[in-house]
C-alpha cells in the first residue's frame, strides 16, 4: 500500500512542476485511483491566434464559460465586474482578485488611505492593500458574486487579477485543449 502511495506521490510531484496549463492530472481524480499508466497527450501548439473572448453554453442548464489560451500562455479574457467591463487574467496563484486603485474607482469601490491596512506579498514584493468586496463579477454565462478583493495602488498592479476569491466559488473549472473551462 505504501509502495502505491509513494508511485503516486511522485506522479503528482512531476505533474505540478509543470506550468498549470500543461498539467492533466485527471489520472489521479478519479475515485478509483489506481496504478494505470496515464497516457501521454502531446501538447498541441498554437496554430493561429486564438479569440479572447469566453464562449458560454446554456443547453444543460449548468452555466459554463470557455476562455482560450491566449498566445502569451495565460487565460486573460473580459470580465464583467459590478456591471462594467474589465480585462482580467486568470492567476490560481492569487488567494484574492487583484485590482488596482485606478479600476476600484471606476467600478465605484470607493476606498480611501486608511483602507489600506493589508500587506501583501506581489510578484514585485510586499505593498498594501484594501480590502473590498465586489457586489458581481461575470465572465460568459458565468455570475458570481459576493468576491473579495484587494485594491492596490496602481504602482503596485498594473492588471486585473482574477484569484481564487472568484474561482474557489464556482462549481467547478479544468483546462482542457488550451482552454479554460469554467462552470457554475
Amino acid at each position: 500500500m505504501f509502495k502505491n502511495l509513494f508511485i503516486i506521490s511522485c506522479a503528482v510531484l512531476a505533474i505540478s512542476g509543470l506550468p498549470y496549463y500543461f498539467q492533466d492530472n485527471s489520472a489521479f481524480q478519479s475515485e478509483n485511483v489506481g496504478l494505470e499508466a496515464a497516457t501521454e497527450k502531446p501538447v498541441a501548439a498554437l496554430a493561429e491566434p486564438v479569440p479572447a473572448r469566453p464562449t458560454a453554453h446554456y443547453a444543460t442548464g449548468v452555466r459554463t464559460a470557455s476562455i482560450p489560451l491566449s498566445n502569451d500562455g495565460h487565460f486573460t479574457t473580459d470580465f464583467r465586474i459590478n456591471g462594467r467591463y474589465v480585462r482580467g487574467l486568470i492567476d490560481t496563484g492569487a488567494t484574492y482578485v487583484a485590482i488596482n486603485r485606478t479600476t476600484a474607482r471606476n467600478l465605484g469601490l470607493g476606498v480611501s488611505n486608511s483602507d489600506f491596512k493589508h500587506q501583501v506579498r506581489t510578484a514585485n514584493g510586499l505593498a498594501k492593500a484594501a480590502l473590498v468586496t465586489i457586489d458581481r463579477i461575470e465572465v460568459g454565462s458565468v455570475s458570481v458574486g459576493g468576491v473579495e478583493a484587494f485594491v492596490l495602488d496602481d504602482a503596485a498592479l498594473s492588471a486585473t487579477l482574477i484569484g481564487m476569491s472568484f474561482m474557489s466559488k464556482l462549481q467547478s473549472y479544468r483546462v482542457t485543449n488550451n482552454k479554460l473551462e469554467l462552470v457554475n
